[in-house]
């Protein structure tokens, strides 16, 4: 009987530890600073995709409590790519509150985490941020300067591989057939002359009729001045190729002109007329392309 009792008891004890707790209710002050990014026209305060050297904006607003009354003591804002964290802000204060904008640009593609946080004099913390993602701008170029071709076998080489950044004479460039992009000559009608392996007046100047391979490589005249041409950097947007307006040969070119051309492969590419040479059979060229 003595045992029932005893656990009666202990049971009665441990309700009236569970009633009592709960019957005290207590209000919990949180002590915690704040920290908020800013909203509105203009700024970034959530998730967000960008293209490389895009610019963004994003404000912090960070406030002490107003219960605790400890002040800010620091601000700081990371930036994490590849599980390696860089340090943007690292703000020392003694403030009840912190308002900034700040603008960022990024060179390179890639996925970076924003993080700002702030703490009080009392040590605790708060934090806010986004994700960014970084998109690349167009395609990476390559561009070979001072090209030079010529006409009816020239031991210059007469043809050209985009792909390879290579001349080859008309003789290795019927061992090679599937690498010519295209080829130069100087012609009694259509003077300087660039065209495509499948061109029939190329054809006709190399007597490559029995070639099997004939690259279909197609060109446009285009408005760009050199100045345009060797402004491009290593990355490129290239326009919309019109198949419509292309041609397999451009002839009767001049110096400075500049050429717009897409292989079979689908590289596009431009060709800028450097020199002519008094001799007339004799061309020099930059080429770009896309790598």
């Amino acid at each position: 009987m003595k045992k029932i009792n005893l656990l009666l008891l202990l049971v009665f004890v441990t309700g009236s530890v569970l009633m009592t707790s709960c019957s005290k209710d207590e209000t919990i002050v949180d002590q915690h600073p704040t920290i908020n990014l800013k909203g509105g026209a203009g700024y970034t305060s959530t998730d967000v995709t960008i293209n490389t050297d895009e610019q963004i904006k994003f404000g912090i607003i960070a406030n002490y409590n107003a219960s605790s009354k400890e002040k800010i003591k620091n601000v700081k804002i990371t930036l994490t790519s590849n599980n390696t964290p860089q340090t943007l802000v690292d703000s020392t204060l003694n403030a009840v509150s912190f308002d900034t904008d700040y603008f960022l640009s990024f060179s390179a593609a890639g996925t970076i985490k924003l993080v700002a946080t702030v703490t009080d004099a009392d040590g605790l913390t708060a934090e806010t941020g986004f994700d960014i993602t970084v998109e690349q701008v167009g395609v990476t170029v390559k561009k070979k300067t001072n090209i030079e071709l010529g006409s009816s076998n020239d031991t210059f080489g007469s043809y050209y591989s985009v792909t390879e950044e290579l001349v080859y004479t008309v003789a290795d460039a019927n061992q090679n057939q599937a690498k010519i992009d295209f080829g130069f000559y100087k012609g009694a009608a259509n003077a300087n002359t660039i065209a495509s392996p499948d061109d029939a007046d190329l054809n006709t100047v190399y007597h490559n009729d029995s070639w099997t391979t004939k690259n279909q490589t197609r060109f446009i005249m285009t408005a760009m001045t050199v100045a345009e041409f060797d402004a491009i950097a290593d990355l490129y947007v290239f326009p919309e190729f019109v198949d419509a307006n292309a041609s397999s040969e451009i002839i009767n070119l001049v110096n400075d002109k500049v050429l717009y051309f897409k292989t079979q492969a689908g590289k596009r590419g431009y060709i800028k007329i450097t020199e002519l040479y008094l001799r007339g059979d004799v061309a020099k060229i930059d080429v770009i392309a896309e790598q």
